[in-house]
């Protein structure tokens, strides 16, 4: 009887709860990003949102690691090569990451929490990967356009902002350990060390994943700590380096007690316990390998390792370590030598005048760190 009576009341009741109604939640969208927020399961201290090792550490993980980890993510990315680049994803997250002494886990959160690439299978969002350049409201700087780019861009960007935090500085924006100060939610946060400072300069909101404060409408800071945590036990990362240090300028793990002469400013460092440690215009005396620049006579100067210059009609050579340098046949067209992908080609023109050289392809930047 109550059954039929309220099938016939079914349009006066309705709004009362009688019958079955659709419970699922509406989904909740980052205000900033426009990115589904997900429910939260573990909330942060908006005082401390990561560790600083979380953020500068990760020196063990490898670009096959990356690419195993984007495929597991079922991620656009692991079949991504950047043509600008002419290297993969994965590549470019590991090397533009550890140039700036930045943990690749690290950046693989922030790309999930800016674009949501790591977990798409699309390449929506591809240009803003890291949402470095892209003001909140404004779209991005040109010059940060494409997704290397926008790895290298956030990279830099973090390691200056800790470089300042290192050594007792505000950020640009006035962060800094032990001074509380008001993001944009707005919440106030009084930040216990670097790498929750740093997160709040690049990103200034709480949001929805601290237990303080913060908007549940934006993902902000606290976001990058519920990806992290969540990505790091979704793999069987390999954290810290137990066999070498990658080098971004050899472009490879270069093994324990190595010394490699940057090409972003030629300065020395050596691999210590996994990191790179030094900086110094002189060469460490105890290496156990060396990868210094090359002295190219037909340039008329040092190039850096990896570097590919044609020494006659016939020959191609490559910089290598000890700076020797060896035989590249096919690195004017396949830009590849027995170091790896060149660093640099200078190819050898004819003329009415003397041979000239030109730069076919130049990767150098000056980047802090990069080895």
């Amino acid at each position: 009887m109550k059954l039929r009576l309220c099938v016939l009341l079914v349009p006066a009741l309705l709004a009362a709860g009688c019958g079955p109604l659709d419970e699922t939640p509406e989904p909740v969208v980052d205000e900033l990003t426009g990115q589904v927020l997900q429910e939260a399961t573990t909330k942060y201290d908006m005082h401390r949102l990561l560790e600083d090792s979380d953020v500068t550490g990760g020196t063990g993980i490898t670009p096959a690691q990356v690419q195993a980890f984007l495929q597991q993510q079922g991620s656009y990315l692991a079949g991504y090569t950047d043509p600008a680049w002419g290297k993969t994803a994965a590549t470019l997250i590991v090397e533009r990451s550890r140039a700036s002494n930045i943990s690749p886990l690290y950046m693989l959160a922030r790309i999930q929490g800016e674009s949501s690439l790591i977990q798409s299978g699309t390449s929506t969002n591809l240009s803003k990967a890291t949402g470095c350049g892209c003001p909140d409201g404004s779209g991005c700087d040109a010059q940060y356009v494409g997704f290397g780019k926008q790895v290298e861009c956030a990279a830099k960007k973090m390691r200056g902002y800790l470089t300042d935090l290192e050594a007792g500085r505000a950020t640009l924006s006035g962060w800094k350990v032990g001074v509380t100060k008001s993001t944009s939610d707005p919440c106030s946060v009084k930040p216990v060390n670097n790498a929750t400072a740093a997160l709040y300069t690049y990103t200034p909101w709480v949001g929805a994943y601290a237990i303080q404060c913060g908007r549940t409408t934006v993902g902000g800071s606290s976001l990058m700590a519920s990806i992290y945590n969540r990505f790091k036990t979704a793999y069987p990362w390999t954290l810290t380096a137990t066999e070498g240090c990658y080098s971004g300028t050899v472009d490879a793990v270069v093994p324990e007690g190595s010394c490699v002469q940057s090409s972003s400013d030629a300065l020395w460092r050596q691999c210590s316990q996994g990191v790179f440690i030094g900086g110094t215009t002189t060469k460490p005396s105890n290496c156990n390998v060396s990868f210094p620049y090359c002295v190219s006579t037909r340039l008329g100067r040092g190039v850096p390792v990896r570097t590919c210059v044609q020494a006659s009609s016939t020959l191609w050579q490559q910089c290598g370590a000890e700076g020797v340098w060896r035989d590249a046949p096919g690195a004017d067209t396949t830009g590849v030598g027995p170091m790896g992908t060149c660093y640099a080609t200078y190819a050898l023109y004819s003329g009415n005048t003397a041979a000239r050289t030109k730069a076919r392809h130049v990767r150098a930047v000056s980047i802090p760190w990069s080895r």
